[in-house]
């Protein structure tokens, strides 16, 4: 039976707020090319925002700064990070950096993998599944009084 609000303490309903905003939302995806299951999860604000920083480079081209955003790269970063698990025909990874992965394709990290595993298209279509678990494209209903 559920409670009604008024049944809450406002500890209570601050501590499921809380723990909301600590469980990311998960999906998982199947890539058939691969017969691949990843366990995806949304990520925060701030580690979108210090993804998209690592996929800018900026030089100086007369005097003036130019500053350049590698798409790809921002899109394995995100499946990279947004990933928590992998399985290939029975076989679990812990993520794109597993060990296994990164040594065999000798590779310095889960991002390289993401790029050396996935498609142009798969790169986009999981990226942007990271990006909706991670709350692009929610709608929000506005509120008539």
């Amino acid at each position: 039976m559920k409670k009604n609000v008024e049944e809450y303490s406002e500890d209570q309903i601050l501590d499921m707020l809380l723990e909301t905003a600590e469980n990311l939302p998960q999906a998982t995806v199947y890539i058939e090319r691969l017969d691949m299951k990843l366990t995806l999860r949304g990520l925060t604000s701030g580690k979108v925002d210090s993804l998209k920083e690592q996929c800018v480079t900026r030089k100086k081209v007369g005097g003036r700064l130019e500053e350049k955003f590698d798409n790809e790269l921002f899109s394995a970063l995100i499946i990279s990070n947004a990933t928590a698990n992998i399985e290939v025909k029975g076989l679990k990874l812990n993520g794109w950096g597993d060990p296994r992965l990164v040594s065999r394709l000798k590779v310095s990290g889960g991002e390289q993998v993401v790029r050396r595993m996935l498609l142009a298209g798969e790169l986009d279509a999981v990226g942007d599944k990271v990006l909706e678990l991670s709350g692009w494209g929610v709608e929000i209903e506005d509120i008539k009084n």
